[in-house]
């Protein structure tokens, strides 16, 4: 039913076409300071881009989790993975007895809370690539329905070191960010409430890996959905202030490796699948990836 066949390897670059702000801890207070900063390197990172360069301390940075997870909350939506939960939601208050409801209006209500959260139905494509948090609902399923691991892992994202360089000929040494002031205004008294937001400059390029594990006959037609989240982002927004004009990205030089299992056991043969310029020529040339990895499946 599930037996490892290698993994996909997806390598990328992703533009910010506006200013990218994913928020960090505030640790010390400065005088003067952002009340928002963005997450940045703790250390320097030696060798982080394979040639040789290393990653100064106070970078800014991409996290895995981030970009998995508005990929995720993007393919619920488009995929009606957000009417499920809703349903769900309502099937299960509509089991629950007087004394329960009761309780629950006097807390947090449990059954907007169960809405929102991620799909945990444990059949459908998204619960299969990017995972279940739902051990409840494995417990009840046959051998033959487990949806298996989560297919999906998405690593931390670094600026390319020809955007480090630029950052800091145009802002100054270790300077990497800029700081936007925004205004709050009360529409009756006109009074200001100024506010400033820390957020990657626009035009600064990352570079990152994704790797999707292939364990499954259905696995080549479910990496789809990776490719699909990718596109669905660059029409919305990565991080905070979206609604506000921050967060839109671009994804390029989008380059699809396969390493079958025999690559980690000494072979180290690796084929790459398909480089292209856009996810959306990646979604164009689909089928051929799809045949590719459909034969390791067939042999």
């Amino acid at each position: 039913m599930f037996s490892y066949k290698g993994t996909v390897i997806i390598k990328y670059e992703m533009k910010a076409l506006t200013g990218l702000r994913v928020g960090g801890s505030k640790e010390n207070f400065d005088i003067g300071g952002t009340d928002n900063p963005v997450i940045k390197t703790l250390g320097v990172i030696e060798n982080y881009d394979g040639r040789g360069n290393n990653l100064p301390e106070g970078a800014p940075y991409i996290p895995g989790s981030s970009l998995k997870g508005k990929m995720r909350s993007l393919l619920e939506w488009a995929k009606g993975r957000v009417e499920y939960m809703i349903e769900e939601a309502k099937r299960n208050s509509n089991k629950k007895n007087n004394k329960e409801r009761r309780e629950e209006e006097q807390g947090e209500n449990e059954e907007v809370k169960q809405a929102g959260n991620p799909c945990i139905c444990g059949r459908c494509e998204i619960c299969k690539v990017f995972g279940t948090g739902s051990a409840k609902t494995l417990e009840g399923m046959r051998l033959e329905e487990l949806p298996g691991p989560p297919r999906l892992r998405v690593f931390d994202a670094y600026p390319t070191w020809e955007s480090i360089q630029k950052l800091q000929e145009t802002l100054g040494e270790n300077i990497f960010t800029e700081i936007k002031t925004e205004n709050a205004i009360n529409r009756l008294t006109s009074r200001a409430n100024p506010r400033k937001v820390e957020r990657v400059p626009a035009g600064v390029v990352f570079f990152g890996e994704m790797a999707f594990h292939l364990f499954a006959k259905e696995d080549p037609e479910l990496l789809k959905v990776v490719f699909e989240g990718m596109r669905l982002l660059e029409d919305d927004y990565l991080g905070g202030y979206g609604s506000r004009g921050s967060g839109k990205v671009r994804f390029e030089n989008i380059e699809v490796i396969l390493r079958p299992k025999a690559y980690y056991f000494g072979e180290r043969v690796e084929e790459r699948l398909t480089q292209k310029t856009t996810v959306q020529d990646i979604l164009a040339d689909y089928d051929n990836i799809k045949q590719k990895l459909s034969g390791l499946f067939n042999a």
